[in-house]
């Protein structure tokens, strides 16, 4: 009596013959979209980085150069001198919104000794821009003081006890 309200689906032997088929293409459909899909978040991590990475250089670029007071970069004061000892300098001055931006180009200071460039003002006061560790060879610096262009006598390098190596102005 049981066996007349079972469907005649029931009494099958098994599962379908095709259905270990469509099981595998079922499984491979999801493998397939899965795939797809980390593919697809991946370009997208990628291309995100890539311009935040961009837009980070750009910026840092930017903020590096500054905003010039009265034009470009290629505008600005080139002081040059020559020490009798044979060292010779050329600084170029640049007024920036805060300041002065001094990249100074020296040779001819004895190997070995501590330099600082020393930005001389024409009322007596002197500010560091910048120091270093002389070399053989010539050695570009480049520096800032807080000081006006207009206000600027001369640009130094001197030693460790403050003796002028070679000055410009």
């Amino acid at each position: 009596m049981l066996m007349e309200e079972l469907p005649p689906e029931a009494m099958l032997d098994g599962p379908p013959p095709d259905a270990d088929h469509l099981l595998q293409r079922t499984l491979g459909t999801v493998r397939e979209e899965r795939h797809q899909a980390v593919l697809r978040r991946g370009r997208i991590t990628a291309i995100t980085s890539t311009f935040m990475v961009a837009g980070v250089l750009a910026g840092g670029v930017w903020l590096g150069h500054g905003p010039l007071v009265g034009g470009t970069d290629d505008e600005g004061e080139v002081l040059q001198g020559t020490s009798s000892a044979g060292a010779n300098m050329a600084v170029k001055v640049t007024e920036t919104e805060g300041g002065l931006r001094l990249v100074a180009t020296v040779h001819g200071v004895p190997d070995g000794a501590a330099c600082w460039l020393v930005v001389h003002t024409k009322d007596g006061r002197s500010f560091t821009a910048g120091s270093w560790r002389a070399h053989a060879g010539e050695v570009t610096l480049a520096g800032s003081a807080m000081v006006r262009a207009g206000d600027v006598a001369g640009v130094s390098v001197v030693d460790h006890d403050r003796r002028p190596l070679v000055t410009a102005g």
